[in-house]
């Protein structure tokens, strides 16, 4: 079945639409559009309406050649957790993620929609167990975006979380560990991922935006002034004396003392794992990927490497992908914005 991927970003619509040829894909289509202010945070029906214009617009200018859509919730919107349980079966699972998505899930289960993925097996105390993905999307949320598409005359056929989307165009089946920090503009996504599957994700209110609002702070810039300085500084020290990357440097720090707590939870996670010392140590974060927008900005590929130790770069999502003339156009420092759009397109529905 042909369709296409779509992911309704906070600041950017990005939409890839992709052919499967054996391991590989080919590019079709793509595109991107600014966003209204609020996004899907709105509930509006006149800011719905006009996402859905844009949508509609960018699909028809893209000339994507289906209406088929498979689609993203945004990551600081869903409830996510990794918990551990009895090797249980099917019917006793489901009954169990109830009582444990009632111990974490904010709302009443009554107005969520729960999805499961095991991710790994355990042992404690000798006794087998199950690592269990557990996500909680509200249904409002749910609602809300299959009613954008639809006004837009697209045909949606999947609906999942950015995390599991960027899993499918970063990673592959057979890759070790590695963080995939999506630095947005409204919210930062930290995951770690082990053999294509997500096995931590965690959301933050600390990403482009912040970052923005340090600058104007902090050298006394208007906020659209800073944007630009952000973008053109970074946080290369050699660039208008490294005033810029000093206004920033403590929001990253926040970034990067929740990596540090992800990577704490990977080690104890494998540590249960593992049947023997051996293996303990073996395990490991192997690199670190960065996508967004955020991602581009000078030097700070080379600030995360340093802060955290570990081997760092820009994640491509059409790694997979057949290079051709229309990938080509793509600018490459363009090529994380479409990170959980190509996963997304990537989907086997």
């Amino acid at each position: 079945m042909d369709f296409f991927g779509l992911d309704i970003g906070s600041r950017t619509i990005k939409l890839v639409q992709l052919k499967k040829i054996g391991d590989q894909f080919q590019l079709l289509a793509f595109g991107s559009a600014p966003s209204t202010l609020k996004g899907l945070a709105s509930d509006s029906e006149s800011d719905l309406t006009q996402l859905a214009e844009i949508i509609k617009k960018l699909h028809q200018e893209a000339k994507i050649t289906t209406k088929n859509v498979a689609t993203a919730l945004p990551e600081d919107q869903v409830f996510t957790r990794v918990i551990t349980l009895p090797k249980l079966s099917e019917e006793e699972l489901t009954d169990a993620l109830k009582w444990e998505a009632e111990q974490y899930v904010p709302i009443s289960l009554d107005e969520v929609t729960l999805a499961h993925q095991i991710i790994g097996e355990t042992k404690e105390n000798m006794k087998g167990k199950i690592q269990v993905l557990l996500v909680a999307a509200p249904n409002r949320l749910v609602d809300k975006l299959v009613k954008v598409l639809k006004i837009a005359g697209l045909n949606p056929l999947s609906i999942e979380t950015e995390v599991l989307a960027m899993s499918r165009s970063l990673a592959s089946p057979d890759a070790e560990a590695f963080l995939v920090i999506d630095l947005g503009a409204r919210a930062t996504d930290i995951s770690i991922l082990e053999k294509g599957q997500v096995i931590f994700t965690r959301s933050i209110p600390t990403a482009g935006e912040a970052l923005t609002r340090a600058i104007a702070s902090g050298l006394g810039l208007e906020i659209s002034r800073a944007e630009e300085y952000k973008k053109a500084y970074g946080v290369d020290p050699k660039k208008l004396e490294g005033k810029v990357g000093e206004a920033i440097r403590p929001v990253l720090e926040v970034v990067i003392k929740e990596i540090d707590h992800a990577i704490q939870f990977y080690r104890e996670m494998t540590n249960k794992r593992s049947e023997n010392e051996a293996q303990e140590k073996a395990r490991t974060i192997s690199r670190v990927l960065l996508t967004g927008g955020t991602a581009i900005l000078p030097e700070v590929v080379t600030f995360f490497a340093k802060r955290l130790a570990i081997e760092t770069q820009i994640g491509n999502p059409f790694s997979r992908a057949i290079k051709d003339s229309l990938l080509d156009k793509i600018p490459k420092s363009d090529l994380p914005f479409y990170a959980v759009a190509a996963g997304l397109a990537m989907k086997e529905v």
